[in-house]
């Protein structure tokens, strides 16, 4: 997903604010050009439509979350990867995204999440980045990908695979500990523990590979 915005208006008077939603697969999806509404990613980019439903596949109506986006434009699909393939484009043509999103009454797209971010242990859902920004509140820790680690039991635990600043020292009960206090719910604890690596999987844009970092977990 990606966001672009150039020239603050406060800055240069004449100038204009665009913000974008794209997927690297196939471009932009969305584009905002109003100088309005700045939060939002604007309106379907021309041949795109975007279905908003829930996790069953019921139409949503205005400002009800969720997302799938038909381009109409060709897709070869993941090379060597029917399964994901499959996963991410049905037999309709529609694109799971992946990404939560409604529209406002006057058809503009905000894009909220992404689903994959948010896990549920116990039936209780929380927001991975939520426990991640405390972790990196942390002044020894350098990196940090919390990912959920499934129990059939209880659902996805959390766990954190951490990258310490060079020359620092913290525990890993010190994490789960600073976790704790500052989130207080249950189903944010660190259940799955801490795990230290020297550099998170990433790729050629060094964005965290959290399916990866999971798998090291």
């Amino acid at each position: 997903m990606y966001y672009y915005s150039y020239y603050p208006a406060h800055l240069f008077n004449k100038a204009m604010l665009t913000s974008n939603y794209a997927l690297t697969v196939f471009g932009v999806i969305a584009r905002n050009v109003t100088n309005s509404k700045f939060s939002s990613s604007g309106r379907p980019f021309q041949g795109v439509r975007i279905h908003i439903v829930d996790d069953f596949g019921k139409n949503l109506t205005y400002n009800q979350v969720g997302v799938y986006v038909h381009t109409g434009r060709p897709w070869n699909r993941y090379y060597g990867n029917p399964e994901e393939s499959s996963r991410f484009q049905d037999s309709e043509g529609w694109f799971h995204t992946g990404h939560l999103g409604y529209f406002d009454s006057d058809n503009f797209l905000y894009i909220v999440d992404r689903k994959k971010q948010v896990l549920k242990y116990q039936g209780l859902q929380y927001y991975i980045p939520e426990i991640e920004d405390v972790i990196s509140e942390l002044p020894q820790v350098q990196n940090v990908c919390v990912v959920g680690i499934y129990n059939e039991r209880v659902g996805d635990e959390a766990g954190a695979l951490v990258v310490i600043s060079k020359g620092s020292v913290v525990t890993a009960q010190e994490i789960v500990h600073h976790v704790a206090n500052r989130l207080p719910a249950n189903q944010k604890q660190l259940h799955a523990g801490v795990r230290f690596t020297e550099k998170l999987p990433a790729n050629a844009n060094e964005k965290t590979l959290r399916k990866a970092a999971r798998d090291n977990s």
